[in-house]
């Protein structure tokens, strides 16, 4: 078995030495997806911020022009970098180059290296009056397909008794994304997805796919500067009260502490909860801008009961899967009305905002009568509040927010970032979230899953004495007053972070990376009275990154997990080896994995990110003892068509079967194949 293992490694090694191109934009794109995949969540999609890039990789952000939004929009900017670069044109006038950025405090080589791409200083073009027939020929057509599934079948796809737990669909996943866009005047999107086990032109889905999602947002039209139809996302202040959409946890950008919002953005992503449905608009007028909105839409929740012509739920399901009949039965059964509107003054880096929203559902939400829900919300409906605030002056990033709900308590966060050397740069941040404060499109940086329950205190420092070094580091140390899930007492912890990254010369890139989590949690032992039990996590990285040429690259990467609980001890390892092959012209372009990994069990799995097709992210955990390869083809038909193709897959040489439930497979193989082609016009 390893001797064939080994064969198929290098014959996928010699195909993807043989392969002949990726573009300027693929390469960039890649990178930036590695240089943030840390941070994200594991189930991302990252739809929404590759369609961002690209957008401004054909249309250059002007930096003579922009007030900093679209700055902001990039993500890998800090709002102090952001700051900088708009405070540089005010105090010395326009800038004359792009280049010009390497002066600046605060923005490293290597990211002005990033930004280059996405900005310019002589704009080609300017906004101009068009007529319909314009629209029609001026804007962009860009339509994919994308076909995937699991190649072995789960158990969940061969029980034919209809009074059992089953999937009700085929293992098949269908994604279509369709867009036009004249830009900075007319966006048009539509998205249509099926998740695996999901019904298709039958059942629950007699319409076809699972899920539909789309928008017509107009730009600048006159004081009108964002016209949503539609679905769309919403992100004002540091995400105690309103934010939807894409957002950033703990790790290697620590700046990211700090958000930045993007105010009302068209919804492009996949995500089946995390928007908003219905019609919103910006108007501005000088330096006030206000933001009213409406949203009218389905969501699963799971059926308790009902009293007084009342249907209780007792959880919102957030997966978007609707799969088995228990799913099914509660697909779409809560309607939700939100409606609200924000008002944001901007002036001379200070920027002061206000949310008022409220939120009625079709039934009441009482979660289980669990100790640890003592002070969730339940009810019908709730209001939120919020005022937030961020002052740039010089080196200092001050930011913070004070949001209130009515049926409860209070959440608040303030922090600043300071540059206080030309190599050295400070953050701090603290948080109060109070155990009875309830927000339903809340996302501010905390410790637990959502911002409740928690009092914390984070600080990070980024250091970079040259070009080829950078140092960065931060301590967060957080209390949570109340009781959490299987934690049945109050708690605390701290999490500590450090990574060092050498760059010895261009071709070659050296990081290290050390992460200690320590927290509480119910000890394993059954007794009348839960005892607490430590639990600490570990881990340890290092990586090298080397070009042996101008179109051939290499990656490998070694990571060390340490994972203790009370006397259980579980250690684990996981080491890759990635090829990449990469030259500036050509059809065929392409990248290949190969990696073994062996843990003691599930708490000492590792997360990695992986390479995918476009618009599609990979972030599977390794655990157990086996191995991982994959490999990801490119081809370009011809100009505006692109075909995509991966296949992928585990290894378990000591396992008869794998995973668990309804996704239990016999064998010790477990692997994926994905189709997408891309057509633009």
């Amino acid at each position: 078995m390893l001797f064939r293992l080994c064969t198929i490694s290098v014959l996928l090694l010699v195909v993807s030495i043989c392969l002949k191109a990726q573009t300027n934009e693929d390469l960039l794109l890649e990178q930036l997806m590695e240089s943030i995949a840390n941070e994200l969540p594991e189930d991302v999609d990252n739809t929404e911020l590759t369609e961002r890039w690209i957008y401004y990789l054909h249309h250059p952000i002007d930096l003579n022009a922009t007030s900093g939004k679209e700055l902001a929009e990039l993500q890998f900017l800090s709002p102090l970098q952001v700051a900088s670069i708009v405070d540089r044109r005010k105090e010395t006038g326009s800038y004359l180059s792009v280049y010009e950025l390497q002066s600046i405090a605060g923005l490293t080589a290597d990211l002005v290296r990033l930004l280059l791409p996405f900005v310019q200083t002589d704009p080609s073009s300017e906004v101009t009056q068009r007529r319909l027939g314009d629209y029609l020929k001026d804007g962009k057509y860009d339509a994919l397909f994308r076909y995937s599934r699991i190649l072995e079948q789960s158990k969940g796809y061969t029980i034919a008794d209809p009074t059992k737990s089953r999937y009700l669909g085929s293992a098949d996943r269908l994604l279509i994304k369709y867009r036009y866009q004249l830009p900075q005047r007319l966006q048009v999107v539509v998205n249509m997805k099926k998740d695996a086990g999901e019904q298709f032109f039958t059942g629950a889905q007699r319409m076809g796919f699972d899920f539909y999602s789309g928008s017509i947002a107009l730009q600048s039209q006159h004081r009108w500067k964002q016209i949503v139809l539609g679905d769309y996302t919403l992100q004002f202040g540091q995400g105690l009260a309103l934010w939807s959409g894409l957002s950033f946890g703990k790790g290697a950008l620590v700046q990211h502490v700090a958000r930045l919002g993007m105010g009302l953005r068209p919804y492009t992503s996949t995500n089946e909860y995390a928007f908003f449905r219905g019609l919103a608009a910006t108007y501005a007028l000088r330096k006030i801008s206000i933001t009213p909105f409406v949203s009218y839409k389905p969501l699963s929740a799971t059926f308790a009961d009902r009293v007084d012509d009342h249907n209780i739920y007792s959880a919102i399901s957030k997966t978007g899967l609707h799969r088995t009949p228990n799913e099914v039965a509660n697909r779409y059964k809560l309607k939700e009305l939100v409606f609200g509107a924000n008002a944001q003054f901007q002036s001379n880096g200070l920027t002061i905002g206000v949310n008022t929203f409220r939120t009625q559902f079709a039934g009441l939400i009482q979660p289980r009568e669990y100790l640890y829900n003592s002070y969730s919300f339940r009810g019908q409906a709730l209001t939120n509040s919020s005022i937030y605030y961020s002052y740039a002056f010089q080196n200092i990033y001050a930011f913070g927010e004070l949001a209130k709900s009515f049926t409860g308590g209070l959440a608040y966060t303030s922090g600043l970032i300071s540059t206080l050397s030309h190599e050295l740069s400070l953050v701090l941040q603290y948080r109060n979230y109070q155990k009875d404060y309830h927000a339903f499109y809340n996302q501010a940086i905390a410790e637990g899953s959502e911002p409740v329950n928690e009092k914390g205190f984070y600080t990070g420092l980024i250091f970079q004495p040259s070009k080829r070094l950078l140092w960065v580091a931060y301590v967060d140390y957080f209390k949570f007053p109340w009781l959490r899930y299987r934690v049945d007492a109050p708690s605390d912890g701290q999490d500590m972070f450090t990574q060092l990254t050498l760059t010895p010369n261009k071709q070659t890139k050296w990081l290290f990376r050390y992460r200690y989590r320590n927290k509480l949690e119910n000890g394993d032992l059954v007794q009348q009275v839960s005892s607490m039990a430590q639990v600490k996590r570990q881990q340890l990285r290092a990586e090298i990154q080397f070009r042996l040429s101008p179109i051939f690259n290499m990656r490998n990467r070694a990571e060390w997990v340490y994972y203790k609980k009370a006397d259980q001890k579980e250690r684990g390892y996981l080491v890759y080896q990635d090829m990449l092959y990469k030259p500036m012209q050509g059809h065929f372009s392409g990248n290949f994995r190969f990696a073994y990994f062996h843990t003691d069990g599930y708490n000492a799995r590792i997360y990695a990110f992986e390479n995918d097709v476009l618009y599609a992210s990979s972030f599977p955990f390794y655990s157990d003892k086996g191995f991982r390869y994959y490999l990801n083809l490119r081809y370009k038909l011809k100009r505006g068509i692109d075909f995509w193709c991966r296949y992928g897959a585990f290894l378990y040489p000591q396992k008869e079967t794998l995973g668990s439930g309804l996704d239990t497979i016999e064998g010790k193989h477990k692997s994926e194949i994905k189709a997408q082609i891309r057509v633009q016009f």
